[in-house]
């Protein structure tokens, strides 16, 4: 078999980068709506730390667009979202040379002069779908890979399956027709709870960092279509409720179920351009001090991190204050993804090219990670959700999409004795720890559904970091776990 070459794979720029108007604090809007609760959420509020005080807002009443508005060019679907298991079939690489196994975006050989990916040996894949013959072989699709031949593969039937230490989970469901997504409520016993259809398309970037609060209990998301365009819906799973943040766009959710805003009309990384809210979303207050759109929560929901040219890291308060840790970072070193740690002592930070690294918030101590991507050539790139991840205080994740050779997929990284380990997921939409040494992802398959029959187009996976197993849970993306 062949050794990989591997091509650039290019997504939607970040939803984060969106339509301004006017600076200043956004006004919220509150609807009631009918719609049967989820069973099982808790009804108490997160408690809230200590914040600056905050005007309340005007409620300005606004009807729930039922037909969508002109523009959509489409309504509701009639039905549901089926919701639940994934259909696929374990099995390992068995190359019976301890080569790769060569992961190729069409069946076949011919017509694509480069390939996807590269499985080792004993990767587990999970195939679905009907088998195609093209170029002397019979072709499978793994998910989240692509398709693979299915001679060098052996069925595991005892591989790990299910919701692990999971009880249930919240998760989202595109449609086929634009732009409607659906939230829908699984157990191991398939679906108990479904939602109504909203006028938006969570796998499309505009998504970023994912719809669905960390309780679970809120969904928010962006019309970019008809009146109110560029506003932010949240809307409230628990009791059907509905509310509308004008004049901001929701930018990332955080502890708490606290939740960053970007102004309308202000520029990206300038003073009062972002703002934050929280549950019951009746006052959104502004931040006083520069953040920019790539910010990432502190654990305690009090402060900010983020990028600020000139200067480095800013950990910005809530209350305005702020502390600098230099960071020097060339013109290729865009840093486009950060995550705090479960301590809040470290930072980690990916950009766009150049090495990972990780930056104690308290030392300003910097250790780099070398990366394949030296320089980016060219084009754009993002996903709908963030793809960098602490699975612990001594491990972190990130999604490695345009390197060269076989080095991309799901990159875990143990910070104690530098080992790494790359498993070949291809088209990741979101990574995020979810605990017990567990990573959430969300992989989207719809490139390989156009080409097969019995694909899903999107599923909810969990993976052991320890072990490097990960199978997938549900369908849909953004799966909260519970």
């Amino acid at each position: 078999m062949s050794k990989l070459q591997r091509g650039r794979r290019w997504m939607l720029v970040s939803g984060a980068m969106v339509a301004a108007s006017a600076l200043g604090a956004a006004v919220l809007a509150a609807t009631p709506r009918a719609e049967t609760p989820p069973p099982g959420l808790p009804s108490t509020t997160p408690e809230a730390t200590a914040t600056p005080t905050a005007a309340s807002l005007p409620a300005e009443p606004t009807p729930w667009p039922a037909p969508p508005p002109p523009g959509h060019g489409s309504v509701p679907p009639a039905g549901d979202a089926p919701f639940g298991r994934v259909a696929a079939e374990p099995a390992r690489v068995r190359t019976g040379d301890g080569d790769c196994l060569n992961v190729r975006y069409l069946p076949g050989t011919t017509g694509q002069p480069r390939v996807a990916g590269c499985a080792a040996e004993g990767t587990l894949l999970w195939l679905t779908g009907d088998p195609v013959e093209a170029d002397g072989e019979t072709w499978r699709y793994a998910l989240g890979m692509g398709w693979v031949a299915a001679r060098y593969t052996e069925p595991d039937p005892g591989a790990v399956r299910g919701f692990g230490p999971f009880r249930e989970a919240l998760v989202l469901a595109v449609a086929e027709t634009w732009p409607w997504t659906q939230a829908g409520r699984v157990t191991g016993n398939g679906p108990t709870w479904r939602g109504a259809w909203l006028p938006f398309n969570a796998a499309w970037g505009v998504a970023r960092p994912g719809p669905l609060s960390p309780s679970g209990r809120y969904l928010a998301f962006s019309a970019w279509e008809g009146e109110g365009a560029g506003d932010t819906v949240l809307v409230g799973l628990e009791h059907g409720t509905e509310h509308t943040l004008k004049g901001a766009a929701a930018v990332r959710w955080g502890p708490g179920d606290r939740l960053l805003l970007r102004l309308h009309g202000a520029c990206d990384g300038c003073a009062a351009g972002l703002a934050w809210t929280e549950p019951p979303f009746e006052t959104v207050v502004p931040i006083s001090g520069p953040v920019g759109w790539n910010a990432a929560w502190m654990p305690a929901g009090d402060a900010l991190v983020t990028v600020e040219a000139g200067r480095g890291l800013v950990v910005v308060s809530l209350d305005g204050s702020e502390r600098v840790i230099p960071l020097a970072l060339n013109e290729s070193e865009s840093i486009d993804q950060l995550v705090v740690s479960p301590s809040g002592r470290a930072v980690l930070a990916v950009p766009w090219a150049g090495d990972v690294r990780v930056i104690d918030l308290e030392t300003g101590e910097e250790r780099r990670i070398a990366r394949p991507i030296d320089v980016l050539r060219g084009g754009c790139g993002g996903t709908p959700g963030l793809t960098a991840a602490w699975v612990d205080e001594d491990t972190i994740a990130w999604h490695e999409s345009m390197a060269p050779g076989n080095g991309n997929g799901i990159v875990v990284f143990d910070l104690a004795t530098g080992a790494r380990r790359i498993l070949p997921f291809i088209s990741v939409v979101e990574l995020r720890s979810v605990g017990d040494g567990l990573l959430a992802f969300s992989v989207s398959d719809a490139g390989g559904a156009e080409k097969g029959t019995g694909i899903a187009p999107y599923s909810s996976w969990l993976l052991d970091a320890a072990t490097g197993e990960a199978w997938p849970a549900v369908e849909g993306i953004f799966a909260v776990w519970r």
